[in-house]
């Protein structure tokens, strides 16, 4: 594909933590026929984020004006694998997360990574809900917890505990976006500071999500699904790669 305009204007299913890219690079005209928002929270659940997935892909793909659905997702924890359509065209970026398609690709995510193996990265989105390690973080984990096990305070301590403890191997707050966010990025800062790590800040590529926008689909970067066919894992770089529906 190598622009939507060439085609009916496609149906866009995103995660919300992409709500202030979709809005800086969809423009007042933007390219989709309609736009879909979940809650960036599903990813903490990632069964529960498949079954929300399809079943919005289900309600979309009954519009026979939609040739395409569009997922603003990656990999996410393997929760778009096994998504289909019987009826639309899928179309996916490559990437384990929403964090390598700011950066523009898998290749350039995995390097930053293996340069410095303790990052934890920020974005815009993910600010904006207060799910990074922070000082808001802790204070709404001790809320949610308190108020779900009856204020026991022990149970919550040791919650709280474990929660900090799964954030041991990081050193290092990386921020990334693509609208040059001075609050995110102060924020990002006030977080490191909190928890006692470095911070740096990586620039953002918009390449990628451009493009997903525009319809430039190539199939190094993106997966193409066609109908009756589901999203599949392919274990190497790919991310993905199209599997029939009864494998």
């Amino acid at each position: 594909m190598s622009s939507a305009e060439n085609t009916t204007k496609y149906a866009m299913l995103a995660c919300d933590v992409f709500e202030e890219e979709l809005k800086a690079f969809g423009g007042e005209n933007p390219p989709w026929k309609t736009l879909s928002l979940l809650e960036m929270g599903l990813h903490d659940f990632p069964d529960r984020l498949r079954e929300e997935v399809q079943t919005e892909v289900n309600r979309l793909e009954e519009d026979p004006e939609i040739t395409h659905i569009v997922l603003a997702y990656a990999l996410c924890g393997n929760g778009l694998l096994g998504i289909t359509s019987s009826r639309k065209t899928l179309i996916i970026p490559r990437g384990h997360d929403c964090i390598t398609v700011l950066l523009g690709s898998v290749s350039r995510h995995l390097q930053i990574n293996h340069d410095q193996p303790g990052n934890y990265f920020y974005s815009p989105g993910w600010i904006r809900g207060k799910r990074v390690p922070g000082p808001d973080r802790d204070k709404h984990l001790r809320e949610f917890y308190m108020e779900r096990y009856d204020d026991d305070e022990e149970m919550v301590e040791e919650l709280l505990d474990v929660d900090k403890e799964s954030f041991e191997h990081n050193n290092c707050a990386v921020y990334v976006d693509l609208t040059n966010n001075t609050e995110a990025v102060k924020y990002c800062q006030d977080c490191a500071k909190h928890q006692g790590w470095g911070m740096e800040k990586h620039e953002g590529d918009a390449t990628l999500f451009k493009d997903l926008l525009a319809g430039n689909w190539d199939e190094e970067r993106f997966l193409i699904v066609p109908p009756g066919s589901k999203i599949g894992l392919s274990h190497d770089n790919s991310i993905f790669k199209v599997e029939p529906l009864d494998s």
